[in-house]
């Protein structure tokens, strides 16, 4: 029998949602500040997660709007934190999409190997109402390598973000992820060097299968100024793990839009996972596209995982209203240097 997908979001999500949903982590971007499209290239990694070229802010908040209807939507976004984009021109588009877009949260690439300086720092950050920084990947898709944390952010990246108590969103690399122990190792780093920042490892630390979560989940024990986010998580039992360990208050909901507004869901084959989505996206790594079966958007299913994992665990309605929203809203509205946190 056909699912009214419409009716599926007003008795299964609606019911759990606060008024206001703030997505923790999208992009948007425009090609035409890319020295290149990676999926147009033959360079390791470039066809790992091909999407749209042009994602313009207007249509990331119309995607917001499309998921949650009856709710006003926020979003926290930046642009395209890969070696294709040129950062000057991303920057200047990101704080434009904030500047003419009421509830759009910008957080501004940052790494040493984009050479910018403090001072070039400080300028965008005054003036472009950046909440933080979203740190710099210096390669394309899964081709990890042995990059460290601790090479990711410079003494400026670093002296920023503990001096202004900054956002810190960070995609943790390694083929391993937030279970290999160097990356731990990185983490616990990152927490010391900027105590007076907020880290938010994304993905949930790129733990997408309760696997990966059950290795890494542990490293954060009273690692209290660092959260994750929920972008292209679904597996209830990986949220489960992550509520059980750090709770509640230090759980943020994110999409990752565009990606997040595919019809179809991320499921775990092995160990890995894959994205089966409905016919029409472009191809990619680890996607598979399906015909004779219904889907909501991706990012339903992010808030579903949440969801079921809150009533598993007894959370209350409060603590699940704030990882929809006012976790988030605390790290984008700091307290001021010197209050207690």
């Amino acid at each position: 029998m056909a699912t009214n997908i419409n009716e599926y979001y007003r008795q299964e999500l609606a019911p759990v949602l606060p008024p206001t949903v703030l997505d923790f982590h999208t992009h948007t971007w425009s090609a035409d500040n890319w020295k290149e499209r990676p999926w147009d290239t033959d360079k390791s990694g470039g066809r790992y997660m091909v999407t749209q070229p042009f994602y313009p802010p207007e249509q990331l908040l119309q995607d917001g709007r499309a998921c949650f209807p009856d709710r006003t939507y926020e979003a926290v976004c930046f642009g395209y934190p890969t070696p294709a984009t040129d950062w000057e021109k991303d920057t200047a588009y990101v704080a434009a999409a904030a500047r003419q877009h009421r509830g759009l949260w910008p957080l501004v690439l940052a790494g040493p190997d984009l050479g910018v300086s403090r001072e070039r720092y400080e300028q965008v950050l005054d003036a472009g109402g950046f909440r933080g920084f979203k740190v710099f990947l210096n390669w394309y898709g899964d081709d990890y390598g042995n990059k460290r944390i601790e090479e990711m952010l410079g003494p400026v990246e670093l002296a920023l973000a503990n001096e202004r108590r900054l956002v810190v969103l960070l995609h943790v690399p390694r083929r391993g992820r937030l279970a290999d122990p160097e990356i731990q190792a990185g983490v616990r780093w990152l927490a010391r060097e900027c105590p007076r920042a907020s880290i938010v490892l994304a993905h949930c630390g790129r733990c997408y299968l309760p696997s990966e979560m059950k290795a890494a989940i542990g490293c954060l024990r009273g690692l209290t100024n660092v959260w994750m986010d929920t972008s292209m998580v679904m597996d209830p039992l990986v949220i489960q793990m992550a509520l059980n360990e750090i709770g509640p208050g230090r759980l943020l909901f994110a999409t990752d839009f565009p990606v997040a507004a595919m019809r179809g869901r991320r499921v775990r084959v092995l160990n890995h996972w894959v994205d089966v989505v409905l016919p029409g996206y472009p191809p990619s790594a680890y996607r598979i596209t399906g015909e004779g079966f219904e889907a909501g958007y991706m990012a339903w299913e992010i808030a579903l995982a949440i969801r079921w994992a809150a009533e598993l665990v007894g959370i209350s309605d409060a603590e699940r209203d704030g990882i929809f929203y006012g976790n988030g809203m605390k790290l984008l509205n700091p307290e001021p240097c010197g209050a207690r946190r």
